[in-house]
Formats: C-alpha cells, structure tokens, sequence
C-alpha cells in the first residue's frame, strides 16, 4: 500500500509540474510557455524600467504595468490593462506556447492581449521602456507589436507619435483608466501640430502648424539662448540642442 500511495504521490506532482507554466520573473527577455504573477517582474537590461502587477492605493483593482524600477512611490508610465482592471486578487501574465501574450484573471478569463493577430517567438522589456514582442518574417527578426505604439499617459524619450496616436490622462490617481484630456497630432490631413483635446473632440490648445520654415526658426532661436536665463521664478538652460528649465 505505502508504494501505491508513493507512485500516486509521485504521478500527482509530475501532473502538477506539467500543467504550471515557469515563472517569467527575472531578466528582461521572457519566453514561450512562461507567465508571470504575483510580486513577479521582468526588468530592463540595466535594472531602469520593470514590468509587473501593481494594484493602486485604497482599491482591489490589478494591473500590469511598466514603472521605473527602484523610484518610490511608484512611477507608472504604462498599463497595459488600464480600462479592465483584474478584479479582487492578482491575475496571471502568460506567454503561451503559441506566442500569444494574454492577461488572465484567476478565474481564467482573458482580460487583455495586444492584438489578436499577433503573435510572437520572444519579447523584450528594454533599457527605453518599450516593450516589445519579436517575431519572424523572411528569416529576419522583426517587431510584431510593441508597447510605444499604444502609449497611455507618459510619453518616453525614444517614442515617436504619429497621427491617430495620443496620450490621455488617468481618471484619477489611484485610476489609470482613459479619461477626458488628450494630447496627440491633429488628425487634420492639412495640419501637422499637436493638440490638446476634451473628450477628444474640442481642442483647446495647440502648438501652430509645423513646417520647414518653423522648425529652422525655432532652431535658430534655441542657438541663440543663452547658457542660463533666470528670473525670479524660473530658470531655463540650454543643453547642447536640448532646453531645460524649472520654477520655483
């Protein structure tokens, strides 16, 4: 009797083993057939940024989000699941055999994927804070989706913006779900500018058309700063081509 527990017990655990995914916690390239749950994350090369769950302050609402890494409290430049919180406890991040990266609850249920389509061989969490996933095409690797294309509220150094793509605000600060304020290119396919929206319908500021001329402009006007501008209430430097400022 005590081996046939023995061999059951034995049966059990490989049974176990086979039906649980390894964890994807660790470096900053997950692969196929691994998940990540729980306090898990996957981290830049250089330890920057970090993917995983967070739950904001007062709630029971879980998301998977990119933050930089050793900041606190938490900077959030990313969710993924931003309008379809898990709900209540934790969920699972998996990269399935199949290449398809899907958020589950714990009741199984999908709550976000990046597209349906899509479908990669490895991802990547890099030193810029984009994440991406990598695929094949020709014998070549190529990037099937990545996550500076579906920006949230924080735009990055090394993101791009074209038409149709915009920034909005979180509902509230413990809420990262789309709000009312956006930013993005004006849709307008006689204007090139960025513009600031309510309910992304009515403008409210925007930065003037952008051509050659203005661009030369304000090129030559940023040479001309000088090193340091200071008043009483805010200081501006120049950087190389880059113009910093702050305010008191």
């Amino acid at each position: 009797m005590t081996m046939k527990y023995l061999l059951l017990a034995i049966s059990m655990f490989i049974t176990l083993n086979n039906c649980t995914s390894p964890a994807l916690h660790g470096g900053d390239s997950p692969q196929l057939g691994t998940s990540l749950a729980g306090n898990q994350t996957i981290m830049s090369k250089n330890g920057t940024f970090a993917l995983g769950f967070f739950s904001p302050r007062g709630t029971k609402n879980w998301y998977v989000g990119i933050r930089y890494a050793g900041v606190s409290p938490k900077v959030i430049v990313w969710v993924a699941n931003r309008d379809n919180p898990v709900r209540g406890i934790v969920g699972v991040l998996k990269f399935s055999s199949d290449g398809r990266l899907r958020l589950f609850d714990r009741k199984g249920r999908s709550v976000w994927s990046p597209d349906i389509c899509v479908k990669g061989w490895w991802a990547v969490l890099k030193e810029s804070g984009n994440f991406i996933m990598m695929g094949h095409s020709h014998n070549k690797s190529v990037i099937v989706w990545e996550s500076f294309d579906y920006p949230g509220d924080t735009w990055l150094p090394g993101m791009k913006m074209w038409k149709g793509m915009k920034l909005t605000s979180w509902k509230s600060s413990v809420d990262p779900a789309t709000w009312l304020f956006s930013v993005g290119i004006d849709m307008s396919p006689r204007k090139t500018q960025m513009v600031m929206a309510y309910n992304s319908s009515v403008p409210y500021w925007s930065s003037g058309e952008w051509t050659i001329k203005s661009y030369n402009d304000t090129t030559a006007a940023l040479n001309k700063l000088p090193t340091t501008l200071e008043t009483e209430e805010t200081q501006v430097w120049r950087e190389g081509n880059d113009v910093r400022w702050s305010s008191s």
